[in-house]
């Protein structure tokens, strides 16, 4: 990794490196299309390393495999830890040492360079988040308030509901069971007035 590159540039790269890693630690695991592709390229810092932990969790769920490597780290930490890098060699003259240091100068001095830069960088102005701030006691009224209508209009379609359901039994449903009640009294009362008119023409 270049150290050279500014700030921004290189935890961009950084966090490039990290997601390719993650793409293929699930096409291992998985063998099947990695769901770190639909991290966005064009998201924030956090937003970006929200979703590579959501990732990660979620391939920890759904991979046995996972599972038993993440027990035995818990079980025997040292076992996949890195080994220890060997100690610095001392067996380099001192014109070997003069040319290390020459050849790294110039990263020095691009360092100091980017941070003179980023001292001289101008604060933005507070005038508009002292604004923000003074407008929080009115933002929270009017969630408060946004809620309370929400609460009510939720009562008002229950209520709706019961007075839609009420009218349908008694208006519609009650009308028809009066209309079949009144059906089979006339059916019933023709067929009486027939008997009487059949008895009659016997007589």
């Amino acid at each position: 990794m270049d150290n050279t590159l500014p700030p921004e540039e290189l935890l961009l790269h950084t966090l490039g490196l990290l997601e390719w890693r993650l793409n293929r630690l699930e096409f291992l695991v998985d063998g099947g299309v990695s769901q770190t592709k639909d991290i966005s390229k064009e998201g924030t810092v956090v937003s970006r390393i929200q979703k590579m932990e959501q990732a990660l969790q979620q391939l920890s769920s759904r991979s046995d495999t996972v599972k038993i490597l993440l027990n035995i780290q818990s079980r025997f930490p040292r076992l996949l830890a890195p080994d220890a890098p060997p100690p610095p060699s001392n067996d380099l003259s001192q014109n070997e040492k003069f040319s290390m240091v020459l050849a790294e100068a110039t990263s020095y001095s691009t360092v100091s360079s980017q941070l003179r830069a980023l001292g001289d960088v101008n604060l933005p102005p507070t005038d508009s988040f002292a604004k923000i701030v003074a407008l929080q006691p009115r933002i929270e009224e009017v969630n408060r308030r946004q809620y309370e209508q929400a609460m009510e209009i939720s009562e008002l379609r229950k209520r709706s509901a019961i007075l839609v359901s009420r009218w349908h039994e008694v208006f519609i449903l009650g009308q028809g069971r009066c209309t079949a009640e009144w059906d089979s009294r006339l059916r019933h009362a023709e067929r009486e007035v027939r008997r009487e008119e059949v008895k009659n023409n016997q007589e």
